[in-house]
């Protein structure tokens, strides 16, 4: 053995042998290595994708402030500039998917930081005119542009590591992927510490404060773009496992099968009912909040540990689940429980039931946003296992497209004159009942899993 590894890269990590058979029964001799350049990949990548995440919710955290500091930014503003987020996906996925499927997950990853390169850019130019009117414009088409690399960003995790991570990392790799980008709206919750609130400021004082922060974020875009330029490689010279060695099916063919998958259906509609609203009122959360009195400067305490414990938490559940593996649907439905309970305790706080103290807000918040966002790469894994050996760049498109159009009619809702926001923890309890119950139909199959176990390429 010592013979064999001298022939590979000093990289590498792991060496497995693993034999293959092919249609004409001969035995092949393949070698799988596991590049320590997985963790560089996956950091440059959830970094950037923190970063789009905070743009997405930039306005949110500061609602106190851009109503003082601009005319007409009201909730519905706020909450229509993060669902340009989820239009804007619901109109690129397809093409994105497609510029991934053809040219790789480098020339991806390039477009999300162009993207967002080019939304900070809208935004801090739009500070240099004294106008609120084009302050306005610039920041929904700022919007719009950063919306438009949700699709990548959504779904290049499971595929960096399906190509990049071994069996027994991949539920991780996916879970850092996707919740340090949801780290991005902790993010957003720490901007009153840079922009003060009318507590503190006035009017002037607070633009001053906000142009301050767009012009960081110019800088950080763009610190993200030169990077990846620099170095972003599309895959390791020599796969980690069998499954990452075999082709997938193409797009097209991708698609067709499971949209013919019951399995893969019924868990694709249970992840959007489960995550797309309570992802969607994080961005209005300081609404919500104020309605049983606590503002701005107390909502970014709430804010931040909220996503700050949901990734923490997410990332302990993804990595039990690798060591685990084979349990996904029992260990959601018992998160979901949990998740329910929360935002029930949450809905008579809401309404009276019970007398709101502060702690029993941080309580029910974080625990009830810990709970939903650690099922995200669970729900993942369970459908990349039903749809293998279909693209995990495909099953990540359906999953997503789902979540964003639930999540678009959500915050639409907001729209509405004088709804208040009471509605939304009934929202909330109903989406996550179903998911619950549409999770109880579903039958486990772990197909990808089974074929790395056992170092043998099944026929199609």
């Amino acid at each position: 053995m010592d013979n064999i590894a001298a022939r590979y890269d000093n990289d590498a990590e792991e060496i497995h042998d693993t034999e293959i058979k092919c249609p004409q029964d001969e035995e092949i001799h393949q070698h799988f290595k596991v590049y320590k350049k997985r963790f560089w990949i996956l950091g440059i990548y959830s970094f950037l994708a923190f970063f789009q995440c905070l743009q997405w919710n930039l306005w949110g955290p500061l609602s106190d402030s851009v109503d003082t500091a601009f005319e007409g930014f009201g909730s519905d503003t706020v909450a229509m500039l993060a669902n340009w987020g989820t239009i804007t996906f619901l109109i690129s996925a397809y093409p994105s998917v497609w510029i991934v499927d053809k040219r790789g997950i480098r020339v991806g990853v390039l477009i999300i930081a162009g993207l967002v390169t080019a939304s900070t850019a809208m935004r801090a130019i739009s500070m240099l005119f004294h106008s609120d009117t084009v302050v306005k414009v610039m920041c929904h088409l700022g919007a719009i542009v950063n919306g438009a690399a949700g699709p990548i960003v959504m779904t290049a995790p499971p595929v960096i590591a399906a190509v990049w991570f071994p069996p027994d990392e991949r539920t991780t790799a996916t879970g850092c992927g996707q919740l340090i980008t949801l780290l991005g709206s902790a993010g957003s919750y720490l901007q009153p510490l840079i922009v003060r609130s009318p507590k503190h400021a006035d009017k002037e004082e607070i633009r001053s404060d906000i142009a301050r922060l767009l012009y960081i974020y110019v800088g950080v875009s763009l610190f993200c773009l030169v990077t990846v330029a620099l170095y972003f490689p599309e895959k390791p010279s020599t796969p980690p496992s069998v499954s990452s060695s075999k082709k997938r099916i193409d797009l097209k063919g991708s698609a067709g099968k499971l949209v013919r998958n019951p399995n893969f259906g019924l868990t694709t509609i249970s992840m959007a009912f489960c995550i797309a609203v309570p992802a969607g009122w994080y961005t209005v959360l300081n609404y919500s909040l104020g309605e049983i009195g606590i503002m701005q400067d107390e909502a970014m305490g709430i804010g931040f540990l909220a996503v700050l414990c949901s990734t923490l938490f997410g990332l302990l559940v993804s990595r039990i689940t690798d060591i685990l593996y084979g349990h996904l649907r029992v260990s959601l439905m018992f998160l979901m429980i949990g998740n329910i309970v929360f935002f029930y305790w949450f809905f008579l706080l809401s309404w009276g039931c019970i007398n709101v103290s502060q702690w029993q807000v941080y309580v029910t918040v974080i625990c009830g946003m810990s709970l939903n966002g650690s099922t995200i790469p669970l729900f993942t894994e369970l459908a990349v296992e039903f749809a293998y050996p279909c693209s995990e760049l495909v099953v990540a498109g359906f999953f997503t497209f789902a979540m964003n159009g639930l999540g678009m009619i959500f915050l639409f809702l907001f729209l509405i004159p004088d709804i208040g926001y009471e509605w939304v923890t009934y929202v909330l309890l109903a989406t996550m009942s179903t998911s619950l119950i549409l999770l109880v139909f579903i039958k486990e199959n772990y197909k990808r899993m089974k074929e790395d176990k056992q170092g043998t390429a099944t026929a199609e």
